[in-house]
């Protein structure tokens, strides 16, 4: 009986809310933009009860026909601009690559080998693993510094550092780079000293049954008599020494270095001027060798020549491209045998020019390689050999 009682009561009484309910809302959409004000502007074209290309038509088109008469009389064909428009388009676009390539190339630019480093006209930074080992080897360095290695370090190389009390640092393959202008360096880099060679006055005696050579050598302003030993075999009695004037590759002097100490000379001597600096480039073409030949500069090769022939009794033998015949030229198989009568120095010229003449008129003999083809061939550019490898024909012909 309640339970009826409180239905009915509840049928009279309406709620305070009203609850949309489906029977309310199906044939009516509830959004919010049905609350929410909202301020239209009226177009021109609309309160004129006009369509927007017509009445664009009736209020412009004058201007458009005054502006494609104007053009015509230019002589323009382009009535709307396209093609100016067209051609600062690719501008744009040609100037946007442009940047992005510059700005690209400037990320990956070769970095300078001193770049973040503090530079020091003191330090070689010799690299490779023979050039390190012969450097550390031969002690013809005033002072080592330190060995930068990325990976495992030699075991020869470890040994000597050891020895020496050198510094040993192992650190990123990108730092090596950067020491070594991104050269080939074998995951090693030596700080040194750079090597110093002796400024040579000129050649002395040669003893050839002691073996020994004497030679002057300048201190400054003082001259320094010296001896050095040579090596002698069946065939070679005397000494052999290479001069080199004004060769100014590294790599040929590099690659002269290191066929002059495998084919037996026992001396270099470079031009002080215009000729290759004994660099670590230069170092490591020669494998080494740059730290185990005896190296000499010369000053004076006028007076160098003329002295080593008055007092020491030298040949000079100098290279030259000059197909005569005389006494004084010599072919390659005329060499051999020469280095059992008396010392001789060979001379090499610069790369382009050859031995400078005032050179060639103190020499006692040229000498040519003979070509293996005909000169007079239409399609023969080469006249002559690289300065390296004819430089070790010429010894191998001496030796042998």
């Amino acid at each position: 009986m309640l339970r009826s009682a409180a239905r009915s009561y509840s049928t009279k009484i309406r709620s305070a809310v009203r609850v949309p309910n489906e029977s309310y809302i199906k044939d009516k959409k509830v959004t919010f933009d049905r609350s929410f004000p909202v301020q239209k502007r009226t177009k021109a074209w609309e309160k004129d009860g006009m369509d927007k290309g017509e009445w664009f038509k009736k209020n412009y088109a004058h201007v458009h026909a005054r502006q494609k008469s104007e053009r015509a009389i230019n002589g323009d064909n382009d009535p709307f601009d396209k093609r100016s428009k067209h051609y600062e388009r690719i501008k744009q676009e040609g100037s946007y690559k442009r940047e992005q390539f510059r700005n690209h190339r400037s990320e990956y630019t070769r970095a300078h080998p001193l770049q973040g480093l503090k530079p020091n006209p003191l330090i070689d930074y010799v690299y490779g693993t023979n050039s390190v080992l012969s450097a550390l080897l031969a002690k013809r360095r005033e002072y080592f510094v330190k060995v930068s290695h990325y990976g495992p370090l030699n075991t020869q190389i470890q040994s000597l550092c050891n020895k020496n009390n050198i510094q040993v640092e192992e650190t990123e393959k990108h730092r090596l780079n950067l020491l070594t202008n991104y050269g080939v360096h074998n995951n090693i880099v030596l700080e040194c000293k750079p090597l110093q060679p002796p400024e040579l006055s000129h050649l002395g005696v040669v003893n050839s049954e002691g073996s020994t050579y004497d030679k002057v050598e300048m201190d400054y302003d003082q001259s320094v008599n010296t001896r050095d030993k040579f090596m002698t075999k069946e065939n070679k009695k005397f000494p052999l020494g290479i001069y080199l004037d004004e060769v100014v590759d590294p790599h040929n002097v590099g690659a002269i270095i290191r066929s002059a100490y495998f084919l037996g000379a026992d001396f270099m001597i470079l031009s002080h001027k215009n000729c290759s600096p004994l660099s670590p480039v230069v170092s490591k073409v020669s494998s080494g060798t740059m730290e185990l030949l005896p190296i000499f500069t010369c000053a004076k090769p006028l007076q160098f020549f003329e002295k080593s022939k008055e007092e020491g009794g030298w040949t000079f033998v100098a290279s030259h491209l000059s197909g005569s015949k005389s006494k004084t030229h010599l072919t390659l198989n005329e060499l051999s045998g020469m280095l059992n009568e008396l010392p001789v120095v060979l001379v090499v010229g610069n790369e382009g020019n050859g031995v400078r003449t005032n050179l060639l008129n103190r020499s006692d003999f040229t000498v040519e390689i003979p070509s293996g083809r005909n000169p007079e061939e239409a399609r023969n550019t080469i006249d002559s050999l690289n300065v390296s490898v004819a430089t070790a024909l010429l010894i191998n012909g001496f030796a042998n």
